[in-house]
């Protein structure tokens, strides 16, 4: 899919490995910080997931098994808790839909970067695309699919990347906000993403039942879950000569932009140098290929002045992103590919155990393909298999 990264070279994939599996062995002894749900704020939820606007989509961009598609706008909750909005796709599957209405597939997409630019759904459809593949599964299997952008992307203000308040609250008033569009809709749904997506999919997962009381979350399936951002940030200093494959720099450049757009307030620039200050700025408009371009040598070692280990930063990073371990009310499974160096498999494995230390419902599964983090459709077939099994427990 367009919108996932590319994985890093051979050479690099081997020596960041290692490495990763030495932080996150330490991080398993000295135990990272449960996170706790994310807050919604304290708006009615009655207006949250309100259409703005919707019109249909051009016959070019539906997904080909569908029966049809609109774009819209809906309220949601920002990354400050205040009132935000968010784009949003809904495709629906061809037939009749069965007694109680479509259950509802929300969508989390993967990286693509956090401008304007890289709205999903206008790069989904087609013969051929592997977007419009995976997401015609689930229109074949029964599912409606609501598919959110996050806030930021394609509505004003900049994309709080990685944000856990703001992409689990995109994710369930998407649902909501679909709901309102067709009566065909069931208030039983699933939540399904990778990569950023599987981020979004957890976070929405812990805040549902708090957040949206009316509806039913059956299950939540998450793979290539970026679960261990602060430890890897916690590497990037300025005396480590190594030059990783550059997708890692993309990466870094993104979550520190994603994190200032959600705390504009914090000092960041005190870690970075001239040359990261720019890489930053570049990160707010630039999809993810431009910015591999505009990384080309550089080391993530190269973008800051001193380690981002240092003083606040990382604790700040953690309540931006943190992964909660607690709070969620249904079966979660959580996907991971074994030679993933963007979302290392230590990490999300540390995630599950300590989910299941506080009494949540998890499924921990390893794939094995030779993509790493770029084998995100694989294990599609389980997802589903899980998905619908979740629903018809919930019906």
């Amino acid at each position: 899919m367009k919108n996932e990264s590319r994985g890093a070279s051979a050479g690099a994939r081997a020596s960041i490995w290692r490495l990763l599996i030495v932080v996150a062995v330490a991080c398993a002894v000295t135990a990272l910080t449960p996170s706790a749900p994310a807050s919604g704020g304290p708006a009615d939820h009655t207006t949250r997931g309100t259409v703005i606007s919707v019109e249909a989509l051009e016959h070019g961009l539906v997904l080909t098994r569908a029966s049809g598609g609109r774009v819209f706008e809906y309220t949601t909750t920002g990354a400050d808790g205040r009132p935000a909005t968010s784009l949003g796709s809904l495709y629906l599957p061809k037939g009749k839909a069965p007694a109680g209405g479509w259950p509802v597939l929300s969508y989390g997409h993967g990286t693509a970067g956090l401008s304007d630019d890289v709205v999903s759904y206008t790069g989904w459809a087609g013969d051929g695309n592997t977007g419009d593949a995976y997401l015609s599964r689930w229109l074949d299997a029964g599912f409606a699919v609501a598919a959110t952008e996050y806030v930021g992307i394609g509505t004003p203000g900049v994309h709080p990347y990685l944000n856990t308040r703001s992409e689990g609250a995109a994710m369930i008033d998407v649902v909501r906000a679909a709901r309102s569009l067709d009566h065909r809709l069931s208030n039983v749904w699933v939540a399904n993403g990778y990569s950023q997506g599987g981020h979004a999919t957890l976070a929405a997962a812990a805040l549902a039942t708090e957040y949206a009381p009316e509806l039913v979350l059956a299950g939540a399936s998450a793979g290539g879950v970026p679960a261990g951002v602060a430890d890897e940030l916690a590497m990037v200093r300025p005396d480590v000569a190594v030059n990783p494959a550059p997708d890692l720099t993309v990466y870094t450049a993104y979550v520190l932009a994603g994190f200032r757009a959600a705390r504009p307030d914090y000092p960041m620039d005190s870690y970075l140098s001239g040359r990261g200050r720019n890489l930053v700025d570049s990160a707010e408009r630039l999809g993810y290929h431009d910015m591999l371009a505009e990384v080309g040598r550089t080391a993530p070692a190269q973008m800051v002045r001193r380690p981002l280990a240092e003083g606040t930063l990382l604790d700040a990073v953690r309540r931006h992103l943190g992964v909660p371990t607690r709070g969620y009310s249904s079966p979660v499974q959580i996907y991971q590919q074994s030679l993933d160096v963007v979302s290392p498999a230590p990490f999300s494995a540390l995630l599950a155990q300590q989910m299941r230390a506080n009494g949540v419902r998890v499924t921990y599964r390893m794939y094995h393909s030779p993509q790493g983090h770029a084998g995100w459709d694989g294990p599609l077939t389980d997802v589903i298999a899980f998905a619908r099994a979740a629903v018809a427990r919930a019906e």
